[in-house]
């Protein structure tokens, strides 16, 4: 039963994740040929002093109220209460922060755009904690309706706004018209109404202090490489990166990350049954590695043609971070459902042993890139980093867990083999074709989604159809046609 809704709940929110990213894929197209690369350079060194302050607002308050065995009306006003206070607290701190952060990227543009986006932090404080219950009960449908919206609106906001003003205002528009939508749909979504009150602060606290650190470490782990190139490179090169960047992460960012909103919920429910807790980690590892290895793979082999045709040949300098940290994201997507364990049923500390680790690997490798070499030996630092933190992740969450590591090599070796006879696929594929990037990408991601899936589906029949993700998906396909989705 758990698997049961794990699956379907996981459908739902890959379902959200894909239409958001459908969303957000048409805009990064719309708008790069509307907008300049130094546009998106400009916003994004602002996100990063909001971001970096904005971190003080991932407390875990979140994962509080879904661990807790029972949680109370108390408990709902004391996450309400602390995250008005945070929001009102961080609101400031960033407005008073825009002049030194326009100091420190030597970026005078940014100023006013860091005190606009300052709001965000004030609508996330005053949102409704009652859209929690959906993820604590796995009421994924509900969900799925709450993120769709808010992008889709953020999405038309910041077109219209890019049309008319044809600079980096129209993105700083469409995230605040995000907030807005979030704000509003969480008051109109479920019928809890918050009260001022501390009475379980204490309680909450203890827990949520740890998992702060842990957010500041994990904001410092993804956004350390723009930090560090924001400071010594140009708003252009930053531009590059920050787009390629955020193509790249795909898999993580827009399809495993958000997965964690069913994964949380479900493994803090199995934290006293072992055996059932390791079954299922077996399920999550194994999608994981089919959706990050197949997404991840398949985007740094067609990069290039990508670029071209989806943004324009303006962007060709941002080919080799979107190849090389596309292959980054697939790793570090290996992570997350082991810090959803560790997170729902383990001691924080944990966690932020891990994330320290982490940081000071990425630091190590990617500052002598981005100080003596360019935008590629600095994506090159990043991968680097991922694979020998995953390797110690692994090692640590064996150890701690007291799950098998042969439990996560077998979740992974068929993924991992379909990846590698979906490279030699499509690398042959493409050595056939002429240099049109049209036909190229087209046969690539024809040629690469069918050795993919043939091949993954081929070693499962193989193996004798054991039970996990590709038994569920079959059934589910067989459901469907019977006209039953979920």
């Amino acid at each position: 039963m758990q698997l049961s809704a794990i699956f379907s709940g996981t459908l739902w929110v890959v379902a959200a994740r894909w239409g958001i990213r459908a969303i957000g894929m048409v805009s990064t197209v719309v708008l790069a040929r509307l907008l300049t690369p130094a546009d998106f350079g400009v916003v994004a060194l602002a996100m990063l002093v909001v971001g970096l302050i904005e971190i003080f607002n991932e407390t875990g308050l979140i994962i509080y109220i879904i661990r807790h065995p029972d949680p109370q009306r108390s408990h709902f006003d004391t996450v309400f209460t602390l995250q008005l206070i945070i929001g009102a607290v961080l609101c400031a701190a960033i407005f008073l922060a825009a002049p030194f952060g326009a100091a420190f990227f030597r970026t005078p543009a940014i100023e006013p755009v860091i005190q606009v986006l300052s709001l965000r932090s004030l609508m996330w404080g005053m949102e409704n904690p009652g859209i929690i219950w959906f993820r604590r009960n796995m009421v994924f449908s509900k969900d799925f309706q709450y993120m769709v919206v808010n992008k889709l609106v953020a999405f038309v906001v910041t077109l219209a706004a890019a049309v008319v003003l044809r600079d980096y205002r129209a993105l700083v528009i469409g995230i605040l018209a995000g907030g807005v939508v979030a704000l509003v749909q969480s008051y109109r979504m479920h019928p809890y109404r918050p009260r001022l009150s501390l009475a379980e602060v204490r309680q909450a606290w203890s827990f949520s202090f740890w998992m702060l650190l842990v957010h500041m470490l994990e904001f410092a782990n993804t956004r350390i490489d723009e930090i560090i190139i924001g400071r010594v490179r140009s708003t252009t090169e930053m531009g590059y990166y920050h787009v390629g960047s955020d193509i790249a992460a795909t898999p993580v960012q827009e399809v495993i990350s958000p997965m964690t909103r069913v994964w949380v919920p479900a493994f803090a429910r199995l934290a006293r049954d072992p055996v059932a807790l390791e079954a299922t980690y077996r399920w999550v590892i194994s999608a994981v590695g089919m959706l990050a290895l197949s997404v991840g793979v398949g985007l740094a082999l067609v990069a290039d043609d990508f670029a071209v045709l989806v943004l324009g040949p303006q962007w060709l300098p941002a080919v080799p971070v979107i190849r090389i940290l596309a292959l980054a994201a697939a790793m570090a997507a290996m992570t997350i459902p082991l810090g959803s364990v560790l997170g729902a049923t383990g001691d924080p500390r944990v966690v932020l042993s891990l994330a320290v680790v982490r940081t000071v690997l990425l630091v190590a490798t990617m500052v002598p890139a981005a100080l003596w070499y360019g935008l590629a030996e600095v994506a090159l630092g990043r991968a680097v980093a991922t694979g020998v933190a995953l390797m110690v992740s692994f090692t640590v969450f064996e150890v701690v867990a007291g799950l098998r590591l042969f439990t996560l090599a077998r979740g992974l070796v068929r993924p991992a083999l379909a990846a590698v006879a979906m490279a030699g696929v499509v690398l042959a594929v493409q050595a056939m074709l002429p240099a049109w990037p049209l036909l190229r990408l087209a046969a690539s991601v024809a040629a690469g989604a069918g050795s993919y899936v043939g091949v993954l589906l081929g070693l499962w029949l193989l193996a004798g159809r054991p039970a996990g993700v590709e038994r569920d998906v079959v059934g589910w396909l067989e459901r469907k046609k019977k006209g039953v989705l979920f």
